[in-house]
């Protein structure tokens, strides 16, 4: 699943379904067979995944986040940027709110901020206005 992460993205999805449908809609027009059943269920099942993230997106806009019990801090990464779209937090205002460009918000989001520092993820998650606990136990 590719998450949609900025209204930019969001805007590129829903022109990317609208090709898929008319894309669906001609193969639609063409004699059935067994390539044409192919094609159609693949335009429907992108039509469906495209529209799936765009759901997605518009729930988290809307401040629709349920933040899942996590056990481990390489957990808590994926789930970065849902935070900062449910907060209302644009990908441009975190960036000014770190003082780095937005390209640097964009590529720590581009790999899930999995290559960000535990040190700076606090930060991020502090700019966004997250707490989080941890516990350590042996």
């Amino acid at each position: 699943m590719i998450m949609i992460k900025s209204d930019a993205q969001r805007d590129r999805t829903i022109v990317q379904i609208e090709g898929f449908r008319q894309a669906l809609a001609m193969v639609e027009q063409k004699t059935p067979g067994k390539r044409h059943a192919v094609v159609r269920s693949n335009y429907e099942s992108m039509i469906r995944q495209l529209e799936d993230d765009l759901r997605e997106y518009q729930e988290l806009k809307s401040g629709e986040l349920t933040l899942p019990h996590v056990e481990r801090l390489d957990q808590i990464s994926s789930f970065i940027a849902k935070i900062r779209i449910a907060k209302g937090v644009s990908q441009t205002e975190l960036a000014r709110r770190l003082a780095v460009s937005k390209q640097v918000v964009s590529r720590y989001e581009e790999s899930d901020y999995q290559t960000v520092a535990i040190a700076r993820l606090q930060e991020i998650l502090d700019a966004i206005g997250i707490k989080a606990l941890v516990s350590l136990s042996a």
